[in-house]
């Protein structure tokens, strides 16, 4: 059994919920818990959708009462990660098992259709749920069935491109070329000893052998961060970009140097958030403003850059994957 190390309780609508005060004195939080959650909050957590605040007696305090906080264990998580810290790490890790054992325990039991209506209902939604699950069971039938080898089809799908258009795309950037008369793809001598790919042989008739090139998941990521490099999405992140293109955004705005402060970084993280924000390609080209971010000027007329809680996120990610580069 999994040892509480912070209480999780249960809100009116059976939301799993963590006091701020509980996880503020788990991370041995110097600051004031009134100014730490105040300080957290600005950096982009909604009230009544991240958390809630309400009143509690405490003896400590001659039975007045005091404010604390539920928040949402997504908050909790994201707390957790943003104080740097043994204990952040912990926490967050806690949190984490206990989603997992929460969703364990959810197990709806199978119901028989009590009629023909029902029985089509029922057919529909597993209908809905195979389409929707069927983008992953085609990846990982496919990785299996190729010892752990993905295919360039495979790749270039979750990109909404051709094997043809991503096969032109690595020939550019210098990657795989074609022996003279010959049809199979081969890596370039620099690329060839670096784990990022292998050929695998089949024989279409008895006389001739062929062999393809085929991806390791050290090479996919390889290739994604080519095509990150170029500003190319995933169709998913396209689709998420859309969705939240959509959302009129008025909530609060970072600079560079407020995200470095509110993550605990030195001064030099300032210009290194800009150069990530310019990898992520988060800043607006065609216009002043997007979802992640918007051009702006200081009051001496020089141009500064702001994020949204959106882009803070994104920054924020970016930055614990560097951090753990140099962990590893």
């Amino acid at each position: 059994m999994m040892n509480e190390l912070i209480r999780v309780t249960k809100d009116n609508d059976g939301k799993s919920v963590v006091s701020g005060r509980d996880l503020h004195e788990f991370l041995e939080v110097n600051e004031k818990y009134t100014q730490w959650f105040n300080r957290m909050v600005e950096y982009g957590f909604t009230e009544n959708v991240d958390f809630i605040s309400f009143s509690e007696k405490t003896e400590k305090l001659g039975g007045r009462p005091r404010t604390d906080h539920a928040l949402t264990l997504d908050m909790a998580k994201e707390i957790s990660m943003i104080q740097r810290t043994e204990k952040g790490k912990q926490a967050r890790q806690y949190f984490i098992e206990v989603e997992k054992a929460y969703k364990e325990q959810q197990v709806t039991p199978f119901k028989l259709p009590q009629n023909y209506h029902e029985a089509l209902l029922q057919l529909a939604e597993q209908v809905e749920i195979n389409e929707a699950n069927q983008p992953k069971v085609d990846y990982y039938d496919e990785f299996l069935s190729n010892k752990g080898l993905i295919t360039t089809t495979l790749i270039a799908k979750q990109y909404g491109m051709s094997a043809v258009e991503l096969n032109k795309f690595l020939h550019a950037k210098g990657v795989i070329y074609k022996e003279s008369g010959k049809k199979a793809w081969v890596l370039y001598a620099n690329y060839a000893g670096l784990g990022l790919a292998d050929y695998e042989e089949f024989a279409p008739n008895e006389r001739t052998i062929r062999k393809t090139l085929k991806w390791t998941a050290k090479g996919e990521r390889f290739i994604r961060d080519l095509l990150a490099e170029e500003g190319i999405k995933t169709n998913t992140q396209l689709a998420e970009e859309v969705a939240l293109s959509e959302i009129e955004y008025d909530g609060p705005y970072f600079s560079a140097s407020e995200i470095a402060w509110q993550l605990r970084l030195p001064n030099e993280w300032v210009k290194i958030i800009g150069e990530l924000a310019n990898r992520e390609h988060l800043k607006p080209i065609f216009n002043d403003q997007n979802i992640f971010c918007r051009k702006t000027f200081d009051e001496y007329g020089r141009l500064r850059w702001e994020y949204t809680k959106y882009g803070a996120r994104k920054i924020e990610a970016a930055i614990n994957e560097e951090l753990s580069k140099n962990v590893g």
